[in-house]
């Protein structure tokens, strides 16, 4: 009943090439298709709406249309992309009180 060593490793060879051309088969690298709250501010960005300075509730309401989050989602966003020199860091005054604002 027992096989000869040469058979058991022609055995073991041929099932291991059968897992590697399982694994190494042509990889596809799928698209990004669904937009991060970090891409849709820039997209806004890319519009002209950070021109002016927009403050954090401002960019919060105008992403309700497109990407429906909490307001500090957006604080986190915009503070990141600043950091990463991706939108600048202003202030804007909004009835005689001053805000932090983001500007491009």
């Amino acid at each position: 009943m027992s096989k000869d060593v040469g058979d058991i490793l022609k055995d073991h060879e041929r099932r291991i090439a059968a897992l590697e051309s399982k694994l190494s088969g042509p990889k596809q690298i799928a698209k990004k298709d669904i937009l991060s709250l970090p891409d849709h501010i820039l997209n806004l960005r890319n519009n002209g709406f950070f021109s002016q300075p927009k403050t954090i509730e401002e960019t919060h309401a105008k992403l309700q249309g497109v990407y429906h989050c909490e307001m500090n989602r957006v604080l986190t966003a915009l503070r990141r992309l600043a950091e990463n020199g991706k939108l600048r860091k202003s202030s804007k005054l909004v009835d005689g009180a001053k805000y932090k604002a983001y500007v491009w």
